[in-house]
């Protein structure tokens, strides 16, 4: 009898202690003495119950997202082309970031002394994978359509892939490669003719492009980055050389919303002038 008597007053003095030490929100701190009731789960707690630092667990689909919208101006030369004076081009890009994914629409307007019209337009998807703590390798896909208006156009399927490497915080070294399926009208093996409004173009059949390029950047400050480019590539068209030329970019942050770049590109190995400069002024949204 005194042991069940006992037992019993064992069992009413735990649960008159537990009572008085009931934790709701169970940050550790009894209720009797928590300033700060209902805290969220997870969060960091001083000693009187009320939140120092809330700790959230990372999202992998929603830790990075981001907008763009960039405008850009310039001009492009091509010497081949006699008839034709200097082209000035206005270009517009839309960027959308999520996580390591991209998505960008590209289009541009040009003008010259003989007419003008709309650029083709791109609409880009990438990939970005993070190898190690310096070396992020992308791929990529394209669609390339013809909304610049000449005779034979027809829709381009591009593919890429590039590895970037960072050494050291202010270096940077990259390689990449693109393909591009010519989907523009031809007949293989006899001359055809492109027309490009008043402007007509005799080639032999046209061929897909094999694209290389390697360079270097370097970040003089978190706003500041430049690099050079080295490019071959070849001509879409049988009967003409490969296009060999360096390009270089400058790109500066004017805030948290602003930016620019400046970019230029040389061919080279060619006795003719091919050369082209844009400018380019951004907003990030968000």
């Amino acid at each position: 009898m005194n042991k069940k008597l006992f037992f019993l007053g064992s069992i009413l003095c735990t649960m008159l202690y537990a009572q008085e030490d009931v934790d709701m929100d169970l940050d550790g701190i009894p209720d009797s003495i928590d300033k700060c009731l209902n805290t969220p789960f997870l969060s960091e707690v001083d000693s009187t119950g009320c939140v120092v630092n809330t700790l959230v667990l990372p999202d992998e689909a929603t830790n990075y997202e981001s907008l763009t919208l960039i405008s850009g101006y310039g001009y492009s030369t091509n010497e081949d082309l006699l008839s034709r004076e200097v082209q000035k081009n206005t270009n517009l890009e839309i960027n959308y970031y999520h996580n390591d994914w991209s998505y960008t629409f590209h289009t541009g307007y040009y003008t010259h002394n003989l007419h003008d019209g709309l650029l083709d337009t791109t609409v880009k998807v990438k990939k970005r994978i993070k190898l190690n703590a310096q070396h992020i390798l992308t791929f990529g896909s394209a669609l390339i359509f013809p909304t610049h208006k000449y005779q034979g156009n027809r829709v381009d399927v591009q593919l890429s892939t590039s590895i970037h490497a960072y050494p050291t915080k202010s270096l940077t070294y990259f390689m990449g490669y693109n393909f591009t399926r010519i989907g523009d009208r031809h007949i293989t093996g006899e001359i055809s003719k492109f027309t490009d409004m008043n402007e007509t173009k005799e080639s032999t059949a046209l061929q897909n492009i094999h694209k290389f390029y390697v360079g270097g950047g370097y970040f003089f400050t978190d706003a500041l980055y430049a690099n050079l480019t080295y490019h071959l590539e070849e001509s879409k068209f049988r009967d003409e050389h490969n296009i060999v030329s360096f390009s270089a970019s400058l790109y500066y942050k004017i805030n948290r919303q602003w930016f620019t770049t400046l970019y230029y590109k040389r061919q080279i190995a060619d006795e003719d002038l091919h050369d082209n400069l844009m400018f380019k002024l951004g907003y990030h949204f968000w």
